[in-house]
């Protein structure tokens, strides 16, 4: 069965048509109107947006706020000024832990966090509990299983009265478990910041409705240009953020929000905003519900069978207990082999999938990962069965 989004949109695909890419999780190509949208841009007038009151000026400021409403409208925000562009997810959790979450610890408090997700969403965090240590501020972990799944038990023990804010991963960038924030016991007046960067793009997100406050999304993991994401901070959550007056953007440019003064300090990026803003259009186009139902199917084509190969262990659920289809991004170990050796198998039969340490605090180097997205088919889960088959065989 064909993928939702033909390989001739993406020209890196069309330009290796033997090529089975299964790394959506690290970075996805990019589409044709993407790119289309992007040259637009930068043919056009080169104006820094919010800065010059004369046309050119006025117009790039111009789209750049209907670039933003777009991007808020794709993540379900209530308004266009609860969503900011940065410079991608890493820069927009640093964000929040540095402009946001001191005044929601100003009086101390506890900040719980699971060590066994992406780095970057775990070290701004660690960096800011022990700049407020004197305040009374501490980490508290929750763990995951093998399985990536967060047992709500240990997660009830670690939280407290003192759970101030609850930093957690919508989907995990190794296992592709999704989080259900509805099944944990967060504590009443916690806040919750949740990472988007694999959700986004494979998953309606619908943030307003959601139990997280503020949030973060990756561009070039759901075919934005390389660069770009944008830090979410609802509304009634934004009296907390720290605005550097003496650096926000001079000039005609309306007030839009504490948080865009705050988060895009100096010059935007107007194209790479243009280029996000594109990346949701391509994705709306195809439909998110679409793309779930599609990645489910490959997951479980691949599951079934990578069963019937000996050695090869499932690293997460097969499928989403929630009714969901499955994110698409799935780990798998095979039995007494180094998961680079394993990726070295596969890429030699040009199947590229993610090895190493997976940007995780601690060893995996068993653990293999393969991101189907939209533009994967059968073809290509079978030619990755039949890269383990080979590995499989190795002594």
């Amino acid at each position: 069965m064909p993928g939702l989004g033909s390989r001739r949109q993406f020209p890196a695909l069309i330009a290796e048509p033997d090529l089975v890419y299964l790394d959506a999780a690290s970075g996805t190509p990019t589409p044709e109107p993407v790119i289309a949208r992007l040259t637009a841009e930068l043919r056009g007038p080169a104006a820094n947006p919010g800065r010059g009151g004369h046309p050119w000026g006025r117009d790039a400021l111009r789209r750049a706020e209907e670039a933003r409403e777009t991007v808020a409208s794709f993540l379900g925000a209530s308004s266009p000024d609860e969503v900011a562009f940065t410079r991608g997810a890493t820069a927009a959790m640093a964000f929040l832990a540095d402009r946001w979450a001191p005044a929601a610890l100003a009086d101390g408090g506890d900040i719980l966090y699971c060590p066994d997700d992406h780095l970057s969403t775990v070290r701004p965090w660690l960096r800011l509990a022990e700049r407020m240590r004197d305040r009374g501020v501490r980490t508290v972990p929750y763990r995951r299983d093998r399985l990536g799944r967060i047992d709500p038990d240990h997660f009830a023990h670690a939280a407290s009265e003192r759970t101030t804010i609850v930093v957690a991963t919508d989907v995990h960038n190794l296992h592709g478990t999704r989080t259900e924030l509805d099944a944990l016991p967060i504590p009443p007046g916690a806040s919750v910041c949740l990472d988007c960067s694999q959700s986004s793009g494979r998953f309606p997100l619908r943030l307003a409705e959601s139990r997280a406050e503020v949030a973060v999304v990756s561009g070039h993991k759901m075919f934005g240009p390389p660069g770009t994401g944008a830090a979410y901070v609802r509304r009634s959550q934004q009296h907390r953020i720290t605005v550097d007056r003496a650096a926000t953007r001079s000039g005609p440019a309306r007030h839009v929000s504490p948080l865009t003064d705050a988060a895009e300090e100096g010059s935007l990026d107007g194209v790479g905003a243009a280029g996000l803003a594109s990346a949701a259009a391509f994705l709306d186009s195809i439909g998110l519900a679409r793309i779930g139902d599609h990645l489910d199917r490959l997951v479980t084509r691949f599951t079934a069978g990578a069963s019937r190969i000996g050695g090869v262990a499932v690293l997460g659920p097969p499928s989403e207990t929630a009714g969901e289809p499955h994110s698409g991004i799935v780990a798998f170990s095979l039995d007494g082999q180094a998961g680079a050796d394993v990726a070295f198998v596969l890429e030699r039969r040009g199947v590229y999938v993610r090895a190493g340490d997976h940007c995780l605090d601690g060893p995996r180097e068993d653990a293999v990962r393969a991101s189907f997205h939209l533009y994967n088919d059968d073809n290509d889960v079978d030619r990755l069965l039949q890269g383990l088959a080979v590995a499989a065989e190795r002594d």
